[in-house]
């Protein structure tokens, strides 16, 4: 649980005259309830006597944990849509562009309330798919065909539609993110983006995920996961009972301030 504190205005005083505004400090809370997650596998106990891998219990744990950081990461992501703004950026087919990613930073340094602005604390994040970052990635880059002396030098002749600002060759910010692909996107108008490929993708290419406040996604861990193992139940005759097992909740803090949604296009390459 969290507490959010709040007090009314400050007024200008006269010199030499007492403070007379005196107003009453309020809280309210905001509740955050864990809830368990478990994943378990039954290695039979014939399995068991016969098997001829010695890390065949550990190579379950393993897996195990992976589905169990699986199943975390995607209600990670599915609390982004519970950020409130004041409207969702993009829409069903919106290609993501530079211009969105700054829309999303001028609306989050006033805390997307301009009546009451309230910016938004940093550092700010933003969790885009891998399919959605790469036409982001073509539009920053100012790739030219064309040399600097010629008369068409700086138009969309380049690999990608956007303006061609500098030849490839003479330009670091370009060769870096040729090098590095979306993972070089790093920081745009002060969000830094990170890229992750289990958001619900519609029918239509669409995914939303957010740019936000780190103050704005609440992760509450209570029980770390942890391995257990059973072999108690003798009705079973040699079996082992696999389980992961841990406790954690997801939630948004002041979610019409502190996080922007953002509906874009994560439609399959082709090219």
């Amino acid at each position: 649980m969290g507490y959010a504190f709040a007090c009314d205005v400050a007024y200008g005083v006269s010199d030499g005259l007492d403070i007379a505004q005196a107003q009453q400090l309020t809280d309210s809370l905001t509740s955050f309830t864990p809830s368990e997650v478990a994943v378990q596998v039954v290695l039979g106990g014939r399995t068991m006597r016969r098997v001829a891998d010695p890390n065949l219990l550990s190579q379950t744990g393993r897996i195990l944990n992976n589905a169990y950081n699986l199943k975390e990461d995607q209600d990670g992501i599915t609390q982004l849509a519970s950020f409130t703004g004041s409207a969702t950026l993009g829409s069903a087919g919106t290609v993501l562009s530079p211009g969105l990613v700054a829309a999303g930073g001028a609306r989050l340094a006033v805390g997307d309330n301009r009546a009451t602005p309230e910016p938004a604390p940093a550092p700010w994040f933003g969790i885009i798919h891998p399919y959605a970052a790469l036409p982001l990635w073509g539009r920053m880059i100012p790739i030219s065909t064309l040399g600097a002396g010629s008369a068409l030098y700086g138009v969309n002749t380049g690999a990608h539609v956007g303006a061609t600002v500098n030849n490839a060759s003479n330009n670091p910010a370009t060769a870096a993110l040729l090098r590095e692909g979306i993972g070089g996107i790093g920081t745009l108008s002060g969000i830094l983006l990170k890229q992750d490929a289990n958001f619900a993708v519609d029918t239509n290419d669409d995914f939303t995920g957010a740019f936000f406040s780190k103050e704005g996604l609440i992760y509450v861990s209570e029980e770390e996961p942890r391995m257990d193992n059973d072999t108690s139940d003798k009705s079973m005759r040699g079996a082992v009972e696999v389980n992961v097992w841990g406790s954690y909740v997801f939630g948004n803090y002041r979610p019409a301030n502190y996080g922007i949604p953002v509906t874009v296009d994560a439609s399959t390459p082709t090219s």
